[in-house]
């Protein structure tokens, strides 16, 4: 009978590996081990390839037999541990985030503004900035009310969310520099805020700048200059004449206030909003058919904005196109075309401005280089923002007053204008006929009448 006899544990049907057994049999050693619940059986052998019958070298082979097993046991063993110890990390971390945000929630869209206004690492910009920042922000928030209800904290916009809401923008057919402007805000008001809003990423990070072509806006003729004022009424021809007589920005027009106009002095002294960072002002001679339209408004009423109406359009980005709009009709019934030819409705091409109110500040400047003022003083008088407008001169009030009167004198119809006398001769010869069609159609082409008209006439002609 074969003699038998186990040293250790056996662990029967142990799904981890044992350290096994020693077994005698007959004169030789055996090891019986658990691997993955099954057993193995393996005579033990020294260096030399013969079977160990001493039980310390037999211990000694064991450990080396299995050492390779083990070590791989270990492994799983450490790698279920960490497995595990990750699951509890994921879960406390889980617990943690969720008690985080009973204690201290992510920022809600209600608080968001009042919270970016107290950001002290926010850029510090001027109160026109922020007045377009606000309506900015109410616009994104009133869509977010309408169109995302559910949604309550800024975290919960996502990129997805974002791009819905770029959409809706181009679809108001907005202008690429309104719709930048929206975006940029946007930007930048999500990136600072996205400690106290727990944001981990930008939701407008991704959305794509539009190409935003530069000014267009052509000049006007000095006829249609007046046509475009004598056709207006109220605040509009009031708004139109300050953009005509001043060469100002729209946003200036609207915006200006009673104590930037000095009827005494007859000049406008007045910080432009597009450099209002560098705190300088402009000044500017007011001619006299301006001059008489402001002296006739009552002196009850000589405070504040100069046009009410238009400074609470303006203040508001969302009601401030309505007044580009309203100017853009105006020209259209003066028979201005306001669109490029081949652009806009009817096309398939994206409607480019060609006029618009930033023509009269083209015309003015143009029509005052054109009368021989310098360049320099334009600068001045234009409110341009470079570094080297620095250099250059400083314009005083008793010269802006003389500009002034200078553009008055041409842009004011004369009032009782005589035409010039044409001489009618009979005509000879059918060389001569031709000749004096050519040179009526040629002084058709300057006459000063507007330039709708005059291609029309000229169409009749066949010219």
């Amino acid at each position: 009978m074969m003699n038998t006899k186990d040293s250790g544990s056996t662990g029967k049907n142990n799904k981890l590996l044992q350290r096994g057994c020693l077994i005698l049999r007959g004169k030789n050693y055996y090891v019986k081990f658990y691997l993955n619940g099954k057993q193995f059986k393996k005579v033990l052998i020294d260096d030399t390839g013969k079977s160990i019958t001493n039980r310390k070298e037999a211990e000694k082979a064991k450990e080396k037999l299995l050492a390779p097993y083990f070590m791989r046991d270990k492994k799983n063993l450490t790698e279920q541990m960490l497995a595990s110890i990750r699951a509890d990390d994921e879960r406390i971390l889980e617990a943690a985030k969720q008690a985080d945000n009973i204690l201290n929630p992510a920022l809600s869209f209600d608080k968001a503004w009042d919270t970016y206004i107290h950001n002290q690492e926010r850029p510090q910009s001027g109160d026109r900035t922020l007045k377009d920042y606000i309506g900015y922000w109410n616009k994104f928030y009133s869509w977010i009310k309408e169109n995302k209800p559910v949604l309550i904290r800024l975290k919960e916009v996502t990129e997805e969310t974002a791009s819905e809401y770029a959409l809706y923008l181009k679809r108001l057919k907005l202008s690429a520099g309104t719709f930048n402007k929206n975006r940029d805000f946007l930007k930048i008001f999500f990136y600072y805020l996205r400690k106290p809003a727990k944001i981990e990423v930008n939701p407008f990070e991704n959305i794509k700048r539009l190409k935003d072509t530069p000014d267009t806006r052509r000049e006007f003729s000095i006829e249609e200059i007046r046509v475009v004022i004598e056709r207006a009424s109220g605040d509009l021809q009031l708004l139109l004449g300050l953009g005509a007589f001043t060469g100002l920005r729209l946003g200036d027009c609207c915006t200006l206030q009673w104590h930037e106009i000095d009827l005494d002095s007859k000049v406008i002294k007045r910080i432009p909003n597009k450099t209002a960072k560098n705190k300088k002002p402009v000044i500017i001679g007011i001619p006299e058919i301006l001059f008489h339209k402001l002296i006739d408004i009552p002196k009850s009423e000589r405070r504040g904005y100069l046009l009410p109406f238009y400074a609470e359009k303006y203040n508001n980005v969302n009601t401030r196109p309505h007044i580009a709009r309203a100017v853009q009709d105006h020209l259209k019934d003066c028979g201005i075309q306001v669109h490029r030819p081949g652009t806009g409705k009817g096309t398939k091409n994206r409607a480019v401005l060609e006029a618009g109110f930033h023509s009269l500040r083209h015309s003015y400047i143009s029509i005052l280089a054109k009368s021989g003022v310098s360049q320099s003083v334009l600068i001045k008088l234009a409110g341009h923002s470079q570094k080297m407008s620095e250099h250059y001169t400083h314009v005083k009030p008793e010269e802006a007053r003389q500009i002034a009167d200078t553009y008055s004198g041409l842009i004011q119809r004369p009032e009782n204008p005589v035409p010039e006398a044409i001489t009618i001769e009979p005509i000879s010869s059918t060389t001569e006929l031709k000749e004096r069609i050519n040179r009526g159609l040629q002084y058709l082409k300057e006459a000063a009448i507007p330039e709708v008209e005059k291609q029309n006439l000229l169409s009749i002609l066949g010219n």
